[in-house]
């Protein structure tokens, strides 16, 4: 009886649940439609069996938030204990302005695809953004890349930003494999240095290399004709002797040991050694991992492969690592049309105009040459003046630092961009800042008035001008070709592909000469304050480094971009401000290699397409020889080119 009136009990109870779980289910949803119903069900049976073990379901949500408070504290204490390393892989050629991408047919043939030098200033931008980071106690710069290029000026400059970020209490770190002194000289500013224990140091002191055609030219029947001012001018010398002159070789030498004085400080300096020793090295020049590690230039030796368990231990002894890589990013794989649709474009570029209060780098980097349309590699006269006088208008532009990079050109083109730049400086504070070379013309845009920094590296100087005229006449006669002159005197014919010029023309043009390099001495002279006789024994030709420059007068300060950034925004009054860099290149890929229009000039006289690749591979400049000869082959009449230019193909390694 009391089993029946139980059951009956339950039975009305679960009716009374059910009827409760179909009203809240009408109420809410309307009828016919069942899912609340179900869903309500569940829910109540889940009531139900909760109501039954309330007291043990609050028992163990206090002893599961214990253990969840527990975890997450140890999670971050385990978190604080990890040394957070940042891995900066360091590779390629860096450049202070990136042009297009560059492709011929011998690049393609031997498999390479398109060259385009990674940004200078992108990466010291990111090193002063890394000296603010918090949350990155330790960066090591992967230095393992035999395909790493800075320029002697870079490297100062490097070095100083690098001294920033260990100045805001970063610890640093390189590792090495097959360094060369550019990669010694970085990894000596760093607090630990590992190297892999199978490879080798090359660390040779300074070379030079200077190309000489005129046997050359002998041969093919190609004569150079030429005036100029200065017995220094090494542009010149390669088209009229055979080899170089005496007092132009002392002299270089002299630029060579100031230069690589500066190269060898670096790594003295940074390694606790004396100049002296490391000469000692680059003299042995090959040194075995152990040799080196005896030497001191590295601390430890590590098995090949083992920079991230190397570098582990150092950073952080026994305890646990992070690493954050720069730039690592998933490749994405492009079709044949996707790859050339984004080398052609260069992908995005930002706009062009100024949107905040901004100091401006006006890059001035190139060969410099007259002109109205700009050109990749050149800096041409009318645009260049364009883009100066849209900085001097833009109100935005608080300043600027113009940057050059120059072995110089045209006389007329280089006084042209001075005087926009003299109207520059009328209007806002300017700073100049010379990179590896400001030489010639370089130097000649150079001169306004304003403090003008040099690095301990760059090449300047070369104070001096020459006109030149390339003749074709014997080759001419060897293919045989007679060319008929028509004229009513010899000067109507003076520059005339078949001839070269006679004593007359010579002396005629020499007035034009010598009145150039007077002006060119009167704006030095008057921009730096030396007098006449002083200069004398400055100019004529002959090349600086920009430690003897400073030494001379010829340049301010040692210094690079970043102390020009500050002298314009100590003289704008400036706390924050953008840093813009003009002009704006495409970075697209030039088709000119490809297509080898910057070569016909050199195939004229003689020197194949694949020829002047390997030699550019080589580290051989050859913008200069470009440009005199592709001046030449126009056979312009009337007054000749007058060259600022510096020494053709020199090349310092």
């Amino acid at each position: 009886m009391s089993f029946r009136l139980d059951l009956l009990l339950r039975n009305a109870v679960l009716r009374h649940r059910l009827l409760a779980v179909v009203l809240s289910g009408f109420f809410i949803a309307g009828v016919g439609d069942c899912g609340p119903l179900a869903l309500g069900a569940e829910a109540e049976a889940e009531t139900a069996e909760s109501d039954e073990g309330s007291a043990d379901k609050e028992s163990a949500d206090n002893e599961s938030a214990d253990d969840t408070s527990a975890e997450k504290a140890e999670a971050e204490e385990s978190e604080a204990e990890k040394t957070t390393v940042e891995r900066v892989v360091l590779s390629g050629t860096y450049v202070d302005l990136v042009g297009p991408a560059e492709l011929d047919a011998l690049s393609l043939v031997m498999g390479d695809g398109p060259s385009r030098g990674k940004s200078f200033y992108k990466l010291c931008d990111f090193l002063e953004e890394a000296s603010k980071k918090d949350d990155v106690s330790h960066i090591v710069f992967d230095l393992s890349a035999n395909s790493l290029s800075f320029n002697l000026a870079q490297l100062d400059e490097l070095l100083r930003r690098i001294d920033l970020v260990k100045k805001a209490g970063k610890r640093l770190a390189a590792w090495l494999e097959n360094p060369s002194p550019t990669h010694l000289a970085i990894a000596s500013a760093c607090d630990h240095v590992a190297m892999s224990d199978f490879g080798g140091i090359d660390m040779p002191s300074m070379s030079m290399q200077s190309l000489f055609y005129r046997d050359a030219m002998d041969l093919l029947g190609v004569k150079a004709s030429v005036v100029r001012a200065g017995n220094f001018k090494g542009a010149v010398e390669p088209y009229l002797n055979s080899t170089m002159s005496e007092h132009l070789r002392d002299h270089y030498l002299d630029m060579l040991a100031a230069m690589n004085d500066a190269e060898v400080s670096m790594i003295a300096k940074g390694r606790g050694l004396t100049t002296e020793q490391v000469r000692d090295l680059q003299k042995q020049r090959v040194l075995l991992p152990k040799e080196a590690l005896a030497a001191g230039l590295v601390d430890e030796l590590a098995p090949t492969g083992s920079l991230k368990p190397t570098m582990a231990r150092w950073a952080a002894g026994q305890g646990e690592v992070e690493w954050i890589e720069k730039g690592r990013r998933a490749q994405k794989e492009l079709s044949v049309f996707e790859l050339m649709s984004k080398m052609m474009s260069g992908g995005s570029s930002s706009s062009s105009r100024i949107r905040k209060a901004s100091i401006a780098v006006m890059h001035l980097s190139g060969t410099i040459v007259d002109g109205t349309k700009a050109s990749a590699g050149s800096i041409v006269s009318g645009p260049t003046v364009k883009e100066i006088r849209d900085l001097a208008n833009d109100d935005k532009v608080e300043g600027v630092v113009v940057r050059i990079n120059s072995p110089g050109g045209s006389a007329t083109a280089s006084e042209a961009i001075r005087q926009a730049l003299l109207d520059l400086k009328e209007k806002k504070p300017v700073v100049v800042s010379m990179g590896e070379m400001a030489a010639s013309g370089g130097y000649w845009v150079s001169c306004l008035g304003v403090p003008v920094y040099a690095e301990r590296g760059t090449i300047t100087g070369s104070i001096g001008v020459f006109s030149m005229k390339i003749s074709f006449g014997s080759l001419m006669k060897r293919v045989g070709v007679h060319v008929e002159n028509i004229a009513l005197d010899e000067a109507a014919v003076a520059f005339a592909a078949d001839r070269a010029w006679n004593e007359q023309d010579e002396a005629t043009l020499q007035k034009t000469i010598d009145d150039v390099y007077t002006r060119f001495l009167d704006i030095v002279g008057e921009s730096r304050g030396i007098g006449v006789d002083q200069l004398q024994d400055l100019a004529g030709g002959r090349v600086w480094s920009g430690t003897q420059a400073k030494q001379h007068g010829l340049v301010d300060e040692i210094g690079g971009l970043d102390n020009c950034l500050a002298v314009i925004a100590k003289k704008a009054d400036l706390e924050s401000y953008d840093v813009v860099h003009r002009p704006q290149l495409s970075t697209g890929l030039d088709l000119s290699t490809l297509l080898g229009d910057s070569e016909e000039d050199l195939r004229a006289v003689g020197v194949s397409a694949d020829a002047v690749t390997l030699l550019q591979k080589r580290g051989l400049a050859m913008t200069v020889v470009e440009a005199l000869l592709g001046e030449a082959m126009t056979a312009a009449q009337g007054r000749p080119t007058v060259w600022a230019l510096g020494p053709a193909d020199l090349s310092v390694r």
